[in-house]
């Protein structure tokens, strides 16, 4: 009891008058200093610490100094830095985080302008009793809250700081180690190099064991908190993602998310569970870590995806996706989860498309029928597009869901050309022998899931994403894919078998021409929501984007420009409408592209297709639309041709010679010495091609003059026949006539090598002009100039 009756006698004057609380906090702060006895010490710390909290300035402007020695001396004394960290912690704490000049962050920096004050802090936590490691990490946590990034410095410093604070997680009092876990999560926010050190110290097998422990998915926060601190160390670092993958700890996702399902069935089975809220926040969070891990375009996605796969991520998704009861929010993470799996990634895609799935069980008064549970199995690449176009009648699926699905789609077929033509293909009409045309409920493709969308816009009407995400996903089967592009146009509405008369008359209709009479009778439509037309729009500017054959069969129904035109010059129509016309009829509107470009439709589409949870709760609440009108790969089409089309629109006819020039000078150093190359053989091969051309004018000369002596001798053996028939048959004339046949048969052998000479050396020159032809157009490919001499030699041969 000395101590306390020592800080009694400390806030008592001289013959026990009291004193003022600066007076009291001066003494406590001057015993602090010049006291021997740890006894006194402790006595003014406490004294301190019960003073804190109603004078917390004056204690930290008088005493802070005194406290910081007390704490490099006494760190080894449990109750007395106990008393200790409480103090720092009261002082350290900021009361108006808006406020720059809360005096927190003042006795903040002065702690920690000295590393070792740091330093000193993580030796404490060697120490086992539970306030003081508790209290420790407080008031690490406080200063990482007020000064992050200096913390995370002093930390550095420190030989085991990292090891000292990741040891925290197997601390077996739940506090110590919640805590522990809260104070990693925020130190590990931001800096790669405390990422990669936590990481380090075997922290991701501490934290699955730890999820283990608490039932996966199905745990309290604890779980949560895990997972984030999981998220902090492998977003966007590549080393601890290598780490995380060469650990097998992917290999432990796909059991976090608890699959329900027989991995030895011949398709996915449907699921029903429980979800409270927090099973949904974990079960969301093992999903963005799948996110996290394929990142589009991230150094480790394509090994993290091959990992992911043969662990059997893909059943666990697929289900929570596509064949489980779980909420929106769920549903989406989970559906964008496949995608990223499969994103550019032909085996993963093969993979994918072989997988079966249950489709929805029938809803009878809002509960789901248990005889129809199971569902009939159908391609999984079916159920996303039904999810999509929300073609299901017994399921509703939210914007966002249908949005993540879409995008699935988008994926499947990502840099898969043979998938795309795949997926086109599946529009056509099945053959009438096809075994599944004799029921009336008819099994659907994906394809034609997609073309009875198309087809019938007024069925939107209520529901413009259905449309809208019909015409995307089509968009990205014929996308930079000119074989898709001619299997779609391939297509043809109004055939006998169809039953069907097109909008053009009773005579087959190409695709291409009905979307464009759809788009035609949609504008037309009053009070049409704008998502219908746009649809159409961005669908077609894709199709014909690059594509000559399918402008040309756009171009030879001759009322579609004139419709484009109208639609650009109404004032009637949504300027994104008339935007979207312009950049797809290529006229002189530009006014109207920018105008496309500066819109918010352009500027805030979101990536992958991603509907956020507070835009879907509003428009659940609201029963209104979500602000998704383009789809973000359009919009990256559009901003790489807008300036390429906005330079074709403004330039004369004459500026394109100039264009070729600018090429030509913007060639790099290797094209240019190729073309030199080719240039110089060019020459050679017209010096070749002359020289032989005067070879043959000499030869055509001899030819003549062999002629003009086969002529002559003929006449004078006609002359000799004559003679001979009118004189006696001499032996000198016989001799005469024989000499002359001789001569007349020397002439026309030495006439027919000519002949075969000269067919040669033209032969020779044929194939010389194909080679020079064939090397001025590679000059041409290249960026090279051909001058307009060769151009006419080239004419005139």
């Amino acid at each position: 009891m000395d101590f306390f009756t020592r800080g009694y006698s400390a806030l008592r004057g001289e013959k026990g008058q009291p004193q003022s609380a600066d007076e009291t906090i001066e003494k406590l702060a001057d015993c602090l200093e010049t006291a021997t006895l740890l006894e006194d010490r402790r006595a003014g710390v406490l004294s301190l610490k019960g003073l804190a909290r109603d004078w917390t300035e004056q204690v930290g402007d008088k005493s802070l100094p005194a406290l910081v020695k007390v704490l490099h001396t006494d760190y080894r004394d449990a109750d007395i830095v106990k008393s200790l960290l409480e103090t720092l912690t009261i002082l350290c704490t900021v009361q108006n985080q808006n406020s720059a000049s809360d005096i927190g962050y003042k006795f903040t920096d002065y702690f920690i302008e000295d590393s070792t004050n740091v330093t000193i802090l993580l030796d404490v936590l060697e120490e086992f009793d539970f306030y003081v490691r508790f209290n420790t990490i407080k008031l690490l946590s406080t200063l990482l809250i007020n000064r992050e990034k200096r913390i995370q410095e002093c930390i550095l410093t420190s030989p085991m700081g990292i090891t000292r604070l990741v040891d925290l997680l197997d601390d077996k009092r739940e506090i110590i180690r919640n805590e522990g876990l809260l104070l990693l999560i925020a130190l590990t926010r931001s800096n790669t190099e405390v990422q990669k050190l936590v990481t380090f110290q075997a922290t991701f097998e501490k934290l699955l064991a730890i999820i283990e422990e608490q039932e996966g998915i199905s745990g309290d926060i604890v779980v949560q908190d895990s997972l984030t601190l999981m998220h902090n160390l492998l977003r966007y670092n590549v080393s601890d993602q290598i780490y995380f993958r060469e650990t097998s700890c992917i290999q432990q996702i796909p059991g976090l998310l608890g699959y329900v399902g027989d991995s030895e069935a011949d398709h996915v089975p449907y699921s029903f569970e429980d979800w409270p809220p927090q099973k949904v926040a974990n079960t969301v969070l093992v999903l963005e870590l799948i996110r996290i891990l394929a990142e589009p375009e991230g150094a480790n996605t394509p090994a993290n995806q091959k990992v992911m796969v043969q662990s059997g991520i893909l059943l666990p998704i697929v289900q929570l996706g596509i064949c489980s009861n779980a909420p929106s929010l769920v549903r989406a993470e989970a559906l964008y989860a496949i995608g990223y799996v499969l994103r550019a990634n032909a085996v993963n895609q093969d993979i994918f498309s072989q997988i079966m799935v249950a489709s929805p069980p029938k809803i009878i008064d809002g509960q789901i029928d248990p005889q129809t549970a199971s569902g009939i199995p159908r391609p999984a690449m079916v159920s996303l597009i039904a999810i999509a176009l929300n073609t299901d009648t017994d399921s509703q699926y939210s914007y966002s869901s249908r949005a993540a699905a879409a995008y699935a789609v988008s994926s499947c077929i990502e840099e898969n050309k043979d998938a795309q033509i795949v997926l086109a293909a599946t529009m056509k009409s099945p053959p009438e022998d096809n075994v599944n045309t004799q029921f009336a409920d008819k099994p659907h493709s994906a394809g034609s899931l997609l073309l009875e969308v198309i087809d019938n816009w007024e069925l939107s009407v209520k529901d413009p994403y259905k449309v809208w995400f019909a015409c995307t996903i089509l968009s990205h089967i014929i996308r930079n894919n000119e074989e898709a592009k001619q299997v779609a146009g391939a297509i043809v509405f109004g055939e006998e078998e169809q039953g069907k008369s097109s909008f053009w008359g009773e005579e087959p209709v190409p695709l291409l021409h009905h979307i464009t009479a759809q788009l035609l009778m949609c504008t037309k439509s009053q009070g049409i929501n704008a998502r219908i037309p746009i649809a159409y729009l961005c669908l077609l500017s894709i199709w014909l984007y690059d594509s000559p054959n399918s402008v040309s069969l756009f171009l030879s129904e001759s009322t579609h420009i004139q419709f484009l035109i109208q639609e650009v010059q109404s004032s009637a129509n949504d300027p994104i409408v008339q935007g979207l016309a312009a950049f797809f009829r290529v006229d002189q509107f530009n006014s109207h592209l920018a105008r496309l470009r500066d819109s918010s439709a352009v500027k805030n589409a979101p990536q992958y297709l991603q509907i956020s949870a507070e835009e879907e709760y509003i428009s659940q609440s609201t029963h209104s639309l979500p602000s998704l009108l383009l789809d973000s790969t359009f919009v990256e089409f559009f901003k790489d041709t807008y300036e390429t089309v906005q330079r074709s629109i403004k330039k004369k006819p004459a500026s394109f010679q100039t264009q070729k020039a600018t090429a030509a000078a913007s060639v790099d150093p290797a094209s240019e010495k190729l073309i030199e190359e080719y240039k110089h053989t060019i020459a050679n091969q017209s010096n070749d091609i002359k020289a032989l051309e005067q070879k043959v004018a000499q030869l055509e000369q001899s030819l003549a003059n062999s002629v003009s002596l086969c002529r002559v001798c003929c006449i004078f053996f006609n002359l000799v026949y004559m003679l001979l028939t009118f004189t006696t048959q001499d032996e000198d004339w016989k001799k005469k006539l024989a000499d002359s046949e001789s001569s007349v048969a020397a002439e026309k052998k030495k006439f027919v090598d000519l002949e075969r000479e000269q067919e040669d050396l033209l032969i020779c020159m044929g194939g010389q002009d194909l080679e020079i032809k064939k090397y001025r157009q590679r000059v041409r490919d290249l960026g090279g100039t051909v001058t307009d001499t060769e151009d006419e030699d080239e004419e005139e041969e």
